[in-house]
């Protein structure tokens, strides 16, 4: 069992009141095809091989001696010895808890991670605490509210025993934060608890959560966690002047006096997990050498898993989207050698997805579809930029009847369906065995549906609300690339002059260039559609092209 001492919270606070930014290695893809919405997870990325401690350096530069390879079915942990415990360090997450499906190659999901959790304990016979640097979800939307609690439930599964507090979390307001405090002692000794040295709810310094510290006792090793907020992210969350309920203290101000009670604990091991920016958490490894590891966040989304030493201290970076995580293995007896790292990309050919988060994923799904998440006025944008309203491409085929006839044998005709069902390609029909539906999951729907914004996954008024009500703008139709055509069909109806038919002609039409340039990224991401590049564009556009009227 593992045992965890730190400040509880306190019995006043616990009735105070109660949702991305795109890889920065983003490379434009594009084409009209169907895909997911920007939910789960990614790409395939490059992984080191395991490596043990570098000597006592001040440098800042990664470890070059570590080889960098491409993972495919390569083994992982290899050669490792049974550590006398092993983190699995993870964060930045953005809500991704399962790969969407869109893409075959995605890596990533908390199914896989559960099922690395489970080679490791069961397979090997290791013992595991995981630690989190936070950055758990991306928006403040009740959808993201569900997400936290759901990533929080299966945290504890994987026997989490701190997340830190970055942007995302906070960004859910102080009250929603306060609600999610744990004031039973034994309640709170196995939890995945939020942790933060620096960060003041209510400005009461004693409101006991987050949990300025963590010692996690597992296997006769002791582990002294703390977590700070880096002040350069300040203006995001609790910008000068707005009461936010929430104030963030300088690390300086406190990480002296948590030191101190953790060392007075006598830990093995010192952990700090630094939400903050790469500089900070040098500055940081500089200024308080007593912490071995330092988890940082701020790094690239796809990093190369190379620690970075800062004296005898690692910085690691584990990246973003869940797509990959740190297993740090902890030798104590080695003295000249007590750590090994490997960062391990969570790839479908290597990991299974775990039933128990698939049975969580199934709850999350059913939660949004209890809660009527969809069709919540807080995903509505009442008017388009246009002023027009979504008309269907039924009505639309009604004039262009080859296009539509076009549109009907591409995967956009059937996206709205591949939600429900799983993936229509029949190279992949095994997916479809046990799918999660997600027709009602918003994340998802933006791309599968007529009449919302893609990347905001926000919904027009007369938009697709629910299927019952909104069968006409099932799937990727006409109108998500050509705009409204409410007026234009009203023109084209009715008794209107040569010129408002020609305007209203114009205010739907698109060039091919146009939709190459912006319009297909929209919903075809690298993390959604790695293999539509600009170079390919043309290959894909010759599949679902389509003539104007007849």
């Amino acid at each position: 069992m593992t045992h965890i001492s730190a400040r509880h919270f306190n019995q006043r606070g616990h009735g105070r009141g109660v949702r991305t930014t795109r890889t920065r290695q983003i490379v434009r893809s594009l084409a009209l095809m169907a895909s997911f919405s920007l939910l789960f997870s990614g790409c395939k990325p490059t992984v080191a091989t395991p490596i043990t401690p570098a000597a006592s350096s001040t440098a800042t530069e990664p470890d070059t001696r570590v080889e960098v390879k491409s993972i495919a079915k390569e083994p992982y942990l290899e050669g490792w010895e049974k550590p006398a415990i092993a983190l699995l360090l993870t964060g930045e997450q953005h809500g991704y808890l399962e790969p969407c499906g869109c893409s075959e190659t995605q890596s990533g999901g908390m199914a896989r991670r559960a099922d690395l959790v489970r080679i490791l304990t069961k397979e090997k016979g290791w013992d595991v605490v995981g630690l989190d640097v936070g950055g758990t979800v991306k928006r403040s939307r009740r959808q993201d509210q569900i997400k936290f609690e759901k990533l929080f439930e299966a945290f504890q599964q994987l026997n989490y025993a701190a997340v830190g507090v970055g942007v995302e979390e906070l960004r859910l307001g102080a009250d929603f934060i306060g609600t999610k405090a744990i004031s039973d002692p034994d309640e709170l000794a196995k939890a995945a608890a939020l942790v933060s040295a620096n960060i003041v709810l209510f400005d009461t310094p004693d409101f006991g959560w987050p949990l300025p510290y963590r010692l996690i006792e597992k296997s006769g090793i002791k582990i002294g966690v703390t977590s700070v907020f880096g002040p350069s992210l300040r203006e995001k969350v609790a910008p000068a002047g707005v009461n936010t309920n929430i104030t963030i203290r300088e690390p300086d101000e406190v990480l002296p006096g948590v030191i101190k009670t953790l060392e007075n604990l006598k830990p093995d091991l010192m952990v700090l997990l630094c939400h903050g920016n790469d500089a900070e958490a040098m500055k940081l490894a500089k200024t308080y050498p007593q912490f071995q590891i330092i988890l940082a966040a701020g790094g690239y989304d796809e990093p190369d898993g190379k620690p970075i030493p800062v004296g005898k201290t690692w910085v690691l970076n584990v990246g973003h989207k869940g797509k990959r995580v740190g297993v740090l293995g902890f030798y104590p007896k080695n003295k000249a050698q007590p750590f090994r790292f490997e960062l391990i990309q969570l790839d479908k050919d290597r990991f299974k997805n775990h039933p128990a988060m698939r049975e969580l994923m199934k709850q999350y799904q059913q939660q949004l579809e209890d809660e009527g998440i969809a069709a919540s006025d807080e995903l509505l944008i009442n008017k388009h930029p246009s002023g027009q309203t979504f008309v269907g491409a039924e009505k639309c085929g009604s004039c262009h009847s080859k296009a539509f006839t076009q549109w009907k044998d591409t995967g956009h005709a059937v996206a709205f369906t591949t939600l429900k069902e799983g993936p229509w390609h029949a190279n992949r029909a095994e997916e479809k065995i046990d799918w999660i539906p997600r027709q009602f999951d918003p994340e998802c729907l933006s791309c599968h549906v007529t009449g919302w914004h893609p990347q905001e996954m926000l919904r027009y008024g007369s938009g697709y609300v629910k299927e019952s009500e909104s069968a006409h703008l099932l799937g990727q139709q006409c109108e998500n690339c050509h705009g409204p055509g409410s007026l234009h069909v009203a023109r084209e109806e009715g008794n209107a002059g040569m010129d408002e038919l020609l305007e209203g002609r114009r205010m739907v039409r698109r060039t091919v260039e146009e939709a190459k340039k912006s319009m297909c990224v929209e919903c075809h991401d690298p993390d959604n559609s790695p293999k539509f590049t600009p170079e390919r564009f043309n290959e894909f556009w010759e599949q679902v092209k389509h003539p104007g009227k007849d």
